[in-house]
C-alpha cells in the first residue's frame, strides 16, 4: 500500500482541524469589525460601515489577485506549504489587527491578508491530491462542513470573549489561536509524493480551452449576479442592528447571535439542497432561490425591531445556502472532468470578486443613504441582474445540449 494510501485519512481529519480553526477565529472578527472601528477611530456607524465595506473590498481583491499565483506556487512546490504560509498568514493578520489605531490600517490589513489567502483551497488541493478517488467526494465534504461549522460557531464564541475582554484582546486571540492550524498542518499532514486520485479522462483541457467554451462564460456570470447580495449587506448589518436597539444597549450577543443565525441556517440549507437538486433539477431550484432571497431581503430595511429583522435574515440565508448550492453544483457538468480544477479556480475568483465589491457597494451606500436603503436595492438588483442572467445561461446551456451527442449536460 502507497504512502499516500495510509496517510489520507491523516490528512484529511489534520486538514479538516486547521481550516475549521481558520475560520471558526476568523468569524471571531468579521461580526464585530465596522463596531470595532467606530470606537478606534472614533467616527460615526456609517462611516465605519463604509471603511469595513472598503476593507472587505480590498481583502476580496487581493485573494482574486494572488489566487492564481498560490496555485501555481503549490503546484510546483507542494500544498502542504500553501496550507501552512496561509495559515500564518491569517494569524498575522488578525493578531496586527489587535493593535490597530486608525480604520487605514484596518483596510491595509485587511488587503494583507487578502493576498495571503486561500487556507480552504489549499486544503482541497492537498486533501484531493492524496485520497484514493473512491472516496474523495466524502473527504472534500468533511472540508466543506468545516468551513461552514467554523464561520457559524466563531460569531457565538466571540461574543463572550468581547464581553470579557474587549474588541482588542478578542481580535488578538483570534490571531493567537489561527496560529495553532499551522502547527496542525506542519504536525500532522504528510504530504504524498504523488497523487492518488486518478484522472478521470485521458484528455488534457486547460484554462485557455475552459476560457474558450461560452456555457463556461455564460456560468460564471450567473454565479457572479447570485452570489453579491449576501456580501453587500454583511458590513451594515451590525450597526444597522445597533440603530434598532434601544440606546445604551451592549449589541455584542445579538450581532454575534444574528450571523451565528446567518451561518447556521446556510449550513442546513446546503445539506439539503443536493437531495432537492437531485430530485427537481438545478434549473428549477435556481430560480426559486433567487426569488427567496429577494423576498426576504427587500423588507429589511423597513423593520422596526430586531427580533422580526433576525426571522427574515434567518429565513433569507437559508435560500441564500439553496443558492450557494445551486452555483456549485452547476459547474461540474459544463466541462470534461480533466478541466474540473480550472472551472473550480474560476469560480474561486468569481466568488472574491464578488465578495468584494458587495461590501464596498453596501458600505459606501449606506455611509450616503442610509442603511435602510441598502436592503430594498440589494433585493431589486439581484432580481434585476440575476434572473435574466440565469434565463440567458438557460439559452446558452440549451443550445450547448443540442450540440452535444452524448448528453452530457442533461444533469444541469
Amino acid at each position: 500500500m502507497s504512502e499516500g494510501s495510509l496517510n489520507w485519512q491523516r490528512n484529511n481529519f489534520a486538514a479538516v482541524l486547521a481550516v475549521f480553526l481558520l475560520c471558526i477565529t476568523f468569524a471571531f472578527t468579521n461580526p464585530f469589525l465596522p463596531l470595532y472601528i467606530a470606537k478606534i477611530d472614533g467616527m460615526s456607524l456609517a462611516d465605519a460601515a463604509m471603511w469595513a465595506g472598503i476593507a472587505a473590498a480590498l481583502q476580496g481583491i487581493g485573494a482574486f489577485c494572488s489566487g492564481p499565483f498560490w496555485g501555481m506556487a503549490g503546484d510546483r512546490w507542494g500544498r502542504k506549504p500553501m496550507l501552512v504560509r496561509a495559515c500564518l498568514g491569517g494569524a498575522t493578520g488578525l493578531l496586527l489587527l489587535g493593535f490597530v489605531t486608525t480604520a487605514w490600517q484596518v483596510v491595509a490589513i485587511r488587503l494583507f491578508i487578502g493576498i495571503m489567502a486561500g487556507a480552504p483551497a489549499a486544503a482541497m488541493a492537498l486533501v484531493a491530491a492524496g485520497t484514493p478517488v473512491e472516496v474523495l467526494p466524502k473527504a472534500l465534504g468533511r472540508i466543506q462542513a468545516s468551513i461552514l461549522g467554523g464561520s457559524a460557531i466563531g460569531p457565538l464564541i466571540s461574543i463572550g470573549f468581547v464581553a470579557l475582554w474587549g474588541y482588542r484582546t478578542t481580535f488578538i486571540t483570534a490571531g493567537v489561536l489561527m496560529f495553532s492550524g499551522a502547527a496542525v498542518v506542519m504536525i500532522m499532514i504528510r504530504e504524498p509524493r504523488a497523487a492518488l486520485a486518478p484522472a478521470h479522462s485521458k484528455e488534457r483541457r486547460g484554462m485557455g480551452s475552459v476560457l474558450r467554451t461560452p456555457i463556461v462564460w455564460a456560468a460564471l456570470g450567473l454565479v457572479m449576479c447570485v452570489s453579491f447580495a449576501g456580501p453587500l449587506i454583511q458590513p451594515i448589518l451590525s450597526p444597522y442592528v445597533v440603530t434598532l436597539l434601544p440606546a445604551g444597549t451592549n449589541p455584542t450577543v445579538t450581532v454575534g447571535l444574528m450571523f451565528f443565525g446567518i451561518s447556521a441556517s446556510s449550513a442546513i440549507a446546503a445539506i439539503y439542497a443536493g437531495r432537492l437538486i437531485t430530485r427537481v433539477g438545478n434549473l428549477i431550484v435556481m430560480p426559486v432561490a433567487i426569488l427567496g432571497v429577494a423576498a426576504f431581503l427587500f423588507p429589511m430595511g423597513f423593520v422596526k425591531g430586531v427580533g422580526i429583522l433576525a426571522v427574515l435574515v434567518v429565513l433569507m440565508s437559508l435560500f441564500q445556502g439553496l443558492l450557494q448550492t445551486c452555483s456549485v453544483t452547476l459547474l461540474p457538468a459544463l466541462v470534461s472532468a480533466a478541466a474540473l480544477s480550472s472551472m473550480f479556480g474560476l469560480y474561486q475568483s468569481v466568488m472574491s470578486l464578488s465578495s468584494s465589491l458587495g461590501p464596498a457597494l453596501g458600505g459606501i451606500a449606506a455611509a450616503h443613504i442610509g442603511f435602510n436603503a441598502v436592503f430594498p436595492i440589494a433585493a431589486t438588483l439581484l432580481l434585476a441582474l440575476a434572473l435574466p442572467m440565469f434565463y440567458t445561461f438557460k439559452r446558452v446551456a440549451t443550445k450547448a445540449a443540442a450540440r452535444t451527442s452524448d448528453g452530457d449536460l442533461a444533469q444541469v
